[in-house]
């Protein structure tokens, strides 16, 4: 290569730097803000999506010129450029209350039904988008089809969380249909305790529930409104495990699959978003009673007190404390006895394992959301937690056999103040990997 050459490559290799740097610069300045609190409100629903779309015009532009980046430096600038601009965007829908949907997919495991693929999606709204305070309403749904220690089974479940009315009326729901093996063990802590899970206490059964409250605020600040709970549970008879066959509970309600109630709920919530807290605490007082009335097969009454307080540390740093009361009186079918463990409570320990007239539960989980080169948090975060519990009412008594769980999680931001949620839990015996939308608590 001569020197004449040769200068003319470094020349248009420095020229191709310099448009690269100067495209990313003019791209930038598009009235296109990155910072969460620079974002402007559009009034007209129109400009808000127009300006979504800005910035994914942008990021394309960006993305077109990182195939043809002419340096390491220039490809790096694109791509931070491009992580800005999509902050950026997720900041604008937050501050206009646009509507967001994605999917999610992959394998998880879970004690109750070992080896899974989920795949979901998750549609978060603001109800009056105007109203900026209103938290965003959300719908999610999953499908699971598992591998466990039977045949293969499959789940469709469903959580609604909406508001309303500057936050003043609101609708939680969650629905769960499964054709699904688990293990039954009995009533009662020796019942769970004395053996592992295996062919005797293999049960196969289909179920379906739908749990919904609706809550108005008062003027006093406190939420109150009615709840209603549908439990059907239906075991395969012809296959009984010889837990199911020796167990006494089992035997009298084998043949009553459904329990419908009707109650109520009064609650104190100053926390600043519901499904991802990080200030603020939530107290609920809930009270159902099951009733023939109601077509229930069986006649009891449950109760739960659930506390939950949130203390801030520093910007993306919590401490979260998570405390809860069950009690259950009169004809309690096994399908509907108080419980611990599952994706949301004392994880890592199978759910249903430790069933019994009364439970209690404390965890404490430290959540931690790392943070970007301008100091605002980012998507990514993770948490590390640690529980106890405790059954009681037929072999023991509150807090006399301790049950535990401990583990970490990664989270991921997907929507505003709307994480994935990937944990993976540990107790006496059991373990769990759960993927799904939302925090435990």
């Amino acid at each position: 290569m001569n020197s004449r050459s040769g200068f003319w490559r470094i020349s248009l290799t420095f020229i191709s730097v310099l448009f690269s740097s100067v495209s990313v610069a003019a791209i930038n300045t598009q009235s296109l803000p990155t910072k969460a609190s620079e974002q402007p409100y559009f009034n007209s629903l129109e400009q808000a999506k127009e300006r979504s779309k800005a910035y994914d015009d942008a990021i394309a532009a960006l993305e077109a010129q990182q195939d043809n980046c002419a340096s390491e430096q220039a490809c790096d600038e694109l791509d931070s450029a491009i992580t800005d601009l999509e902050y950026g965007k997720h900041n604008h829908i937050a501050k206009n209350g646009l509507p967001m949907f994605d999917i999610l997919g992959g394998p998880a495991f879970t004690p109750e039904n070992g080896l899974m693929m989920a795949l979901g999606g998750l549609y978060s709204f603001k109800t009056e988008r105007e109203q900026a305070e209103l938290q965003r309403s959300s719908v999610s749904l999953f499908g699971i089809v598992n591998k466990g220690d039977g045949d293969v089974g499959y789940s469709i479940r469903s959580k609604q969380n909406l508001f309303f009315d500057n936050d003043d009326i609101r609708y939680n729901g969650l629905f769960v249909l499964a054709d699904q093996s688990e293990n039954f063990w009995g009533v009662g802590y020796n019942a769970g305790k004395q053996q592992a899970a295996s062919d005797d206490t293999l049960l196969n059964k289909t179920s379906l529930s739908y749990h919904a409250n609706l809550d108005f605020k008062s003027d006093y600040g406190f939420y109150f409104g009615p709840a209603l709970r549908l439990n059907y549970f239906k075991p395969d008879q012809t296959s009984l495990p010889q837990s199911a066959i020796d167990d006494e509970n089992f035997q009298q309600y084998k043949d009553k699959p459904l329990s419908i109630g009707l109650g109520f709920s009064v609650s104190y919530d100053s926390r600043d978003v519901a499904v991802n807290a990080w200030e603020g605490q939530f107290l609920n007082l809930e009270y159902i009673n099951y009733n023939p009335n109601f077509g229930s097969d069986n006649r009891y009454q449950k109760a739960l007190i659930d506390h939950r307080y949130y203390l801030p540390l520093a910007l993306g740093k919590v401490l979260a404390f998570y405390n809860a009361y069950q009690w259950s009186d009169g004809d309690v079918p096994y399908y509907d006895l108080p419980t611990l463990g599952g994706q949301t409570s004392l994880r890592g320990l199978y759910q249903g394992r430790y069933r019994d007239s009364e439970a209690i539960e404390h965890t404490l989980e430290y959540r931690h959301t790392f943070l970007r080169h301008n100091g605002e948090l980012s998507a990514h975060g993770m948490t590390l937690w640690a529980g106890v519990g405790s059954i009681a009412g037929t072999d023991t008594h509150l807090y006399e056999k301790l049950l535990y769980s401990y583990g970490v999680g990664y989270r991921y931001e997907l929507q505003p103040r709307m994480n994935v949620r990937v944990d993976l839990g540990f107790s006496d015996g059991d373990s769990g990997f759960y993927l799904t939308f939302t925090e435990a608590f």
